[in-house]
Parts: C-alpha cells; structure tokens; sequence
C-alpha cells in the first residue's frame, strides 16, 4: 500500500445517494467537473501515503472502533474555494459521526499518522475545478451510511480514481 501517487483514506461510499445527487448535479449546471456516481463519498479521514507498518496497524485498529449508524441531513451546498470544489454537506453533524472522527484521531494519533491538515467538514464533493460562491438553496436529502471503507485513490490524467480495499459495516447499536 505504499507509494507516492497512491494515497489512502476512510470514507462512507455514497452510492445510495447517486441518483439524487446526479439529478442536483444536472440541475446546478456548474461549469466544473462532475464527481462521477461511482466516486461519490463522504470522507471520514485522509491518511495519506502510508508504510506497511502504519497500513497494518491501522487495519488491526479500525475493527476495535464502535462504528454506530447515524444520519446526516445535507442541507446545504458550499464552495472551498481554494480547493475550487463545490460540495453538498449538513448543517449540523449528528453527533455519533463527530464520536467517530475524534476516536479515528486518536487512534491516528497514536500510529503516528499525524494530526489531519483541516478541520472535520464532512461533506461530498460535486464538482471539482469549480469555485462558485453563490449556490440555491436545496431540498435536504437523507444519508445513512452502511459502511466505512478504507480507500485508495490514484491520480491520472482524468483525475483521481478512488478504490475500495476493504470496508466496514456500520451497526444499529448507536444513536
């Protein structure tokens, strides 16, 4: 799992969300460029390019995190505009998710990973190569994660291309 072009991070894969987010994309008709519905994720955490040993680490930590269910309300568009990406996100992170991302810091932390470069936003990206500032209000949509994945993400000419190298559930047992 190690190479420089080959970057690894936790996400919830967003297929079930596609249709609806494909349509909000259609609608918007920003210039940018599509997320494609089989790239769409929230990410939990980005890792980076990482050694074997912090890779296998990591892969023996992540089942000993609780990963409760939990729903998010995306309520809202906004633009990171350095980043130039418009995304789709909630108002207010339930706080099962906001449990989990700090649990996954601390266990980062104690591999050594380092802390994350931002601040927990969770949000799914709908375009890319975009900095649009004034985005419509939207209908909520509801998002019920499943699953965490561990992904991979590769850079190419197109753009990056994201893998799933192992995944998750999420159990009922939470909020």
């Amino acid at each position: 799992m190690t190479s420089k072009n080959n970057r690894l991070f936790l996400a919830f894969p967003a297929e079930a969300l596609a249709p609806e987010l494909t349509r909000l994309q259609r609608r918007l008709a920003l210039p940018g460029r599509r997320i494609p519905p089989e790239q769409l994720h929230l990410t939990l955490r980005f890792l980076g390019p990482l050694t074997q040993t912090q890779s296998d680490s990591l892969l023996k930590q992540l089942p000993k995190i609780r990963l409760a269910t939990f729903e998010l309300k995306l309520d809202r568009l906004g633009c990171f505009p350095r980043a130039r990406v418009v995304w789709i996100g909630p108002s207010r992170v339930p706080p099962g998710l906001s449990a989990l991302s700090d649990e996954l810091a601390a266990r980062c932390a104690s591999l050594k990973l380092g802390p994350p470069h931002r601040a927990f936003r969770p949000h799914i990206t709908l375009f890319r190569h975009d900095s649009t500032q004034e985005l419509p209000p939207i209908t909520p949509i509801r998002y019920r994660p499943s699953r965490l994945c561990l992904y991979s993400s590769t850079l190419s000419e197109q753009g990056p291309e994201y893998h799933i190298l192992q995944s998750w559930p999420l159990t009922d047992d939470g909020e």
